[in-house]
């Protein structure tokens, strides 16, 4: 695990992934760490409900994908060297409202390419088992 992070650059799907090991890891390096936790997220509302939170999205986020994407675009990284979001269970909402998932994964990998742009290493990691059709996500943009 200890080079996985420094790796790291876009999305990567991994079944087996202690989170815990991950936060440890991007603490080392000093990197923000944002765990989504999609065990209840099938819809795009739960979907924004949940970055909300995670991310500590500030107070005139619109719960709509367009501000989403502002609002990742301008994440504050708290002064992180790096980011790494980690978004486990997220073939429940893959399975459940596949236009959804597409479109937050989509938000994921653009905030991802900003930061890139930005002098701001990491990436998204897609944590677990999602539905048929859904293999090829992992790879790096």
């Amino acid at each position: 695990m200890s080079s996985l992070l420094k790796r790291l650059d876009g999305v990567r799907r991994v079944e087996h992934l202690a989170v815990d090991a991950v936060e440890a890891e991007a603490d080392e390096l000093g990197w923000r760490c944002v765990v989504l936790d999609g065990s209840e997220v099938e819809s795009k509302q739960a979907f924004l409900e949940m970055c909300d939170e995670a991310f500590g999205l500030p107070d005139w986020f619109g719960m709509n994908w367009d501000a989403l994407e502002e609002c990742l675009a301008d994440l504050d990284l708290d002064g992180a060297d790096g980011v790494v979001v980690v978004w486990t269970s997220w073939g429940l909402l893959a399975e459940a409202d596949a236009s959804a998932f597409a479109t937050a994964l989509d938000i994921l990998r653009g905030a991802q390419r900003g930061w890139a742009r930005d002098g701001v290493p990491g990436g998204v990691l897609l944590v677990g088992d999602g539905p048929d059709g859904t293999d090829d996500l992992g790879t790096s943009d």
